[in-house]
């Protein structure tokens, strides 16, 4: 597979923004700490995990992010949503994996591996937490990389695997446009979609943020808080016009 371009996932103007404004992530969104699953934790020196879209601080800077949103059913599989609770919910739902750390600051990264029991065809799902994004990986073929020995091996993970929107491994790239519409880049054997948008914070956040600080006043707080960006985005790879991997991701900051 060529993994060459594995950070066109997200723009230059998403990953700054994320970066920059972090710190109001931790006012304004109290609940998106970094999420934990298990003590069972291994720390590996090394970017061998060639599927991941966090492995490079660098993005490429020729995918320009539309102001687009994503739907939610994008961002959901198996009923888990990227978010703070995927951990916890992988868990529950696939059981216990030993969680990943790889990387630190802006390429830091924390992953648990489910796979297919199917030696013949695996199939990985993958779950990741990186400095200020979430991502899913669904992909059948690649290179091995070192932890690969870590993953679960579950029956809920198949290629009739798919996303709430029902994008699964196999469709021809005719089939992932037509649920997910025209991409912000098209590549030979490589489909590439970047969104930003405002949107206004959820009354339950706001609420939070003020409990956490309650000095704040409330033309202050709808000054810093009353809006985020959510940025989003999706990399789709073919092999023979087949879907082979493909990469969730979505960040929310101020």
């Amino acid at each position: 597979m060529n993994v060459t371009r594995e950070k066109a996932m997200y723009s230059w103007e998403v990953r700054h923004l994320a970066i920059c404004y972090a710190f109001f992530l931790f006012l304004c969104f109290p609940l998106l700490c970094p999420a934990t699953q298990n003590d069972d934790t291994v720390r590996l020196q090394d970017d061998s995990d060639w599927w991941s879209t966090n492995r490079n601080a660098d993005s490429n800077g020729d995918v320009k992010a539309e102001q687009r949103e994503f739907a939610e059913s994008n961002f959901q599989i198996l009923h888990i949503n990227l978010g703070n609770t995927m951990f916890s919910r992988t868990a529950a739902k696939l059981g216990r994996a030993v969680a990943i750390e790889r990387g630190d600051a802006s390429t830091g990264r924390r992953q648990v591996c489910y796979m297919s029991p199917n030696n013949q065809d695996k199939v990985h799902l993958i779950f990741e937490q990186g400095e200020v994004e979430y991502a899913l990986y669904l992909f059948s073929e690649g290179p091995d990389w070192e932890g690969a020995d870590r993953c679960v091996a579950t029956k809920a993970v198949s290629r009739n695997l798919a996303t709430a929107s029902g994008i699964h491994l196999g469709q021809t790239p005719a089939q992932v446009i037509a649920i997910l519409g025209k991409p912000t880049q098209r590549r030979k054997n490589e489909l590439v979609y970047s969104f930003l948008v405002k949107k206004k914070t959820r009354p339950e956040d706001i609420n939070a943020a003020k409990q956490r600080d309650p000095q704040m006043g409330d033309k202050e707080l709808e000054e810093t808080c009353g809006c985020y960006n959510l940025g989003a985005g999706l990399v789709a790879k073919f092999k023979n016009s087949r879907l082979i991997y493909l990469a969730v991701s979505k960040v929310e900051s101020y």
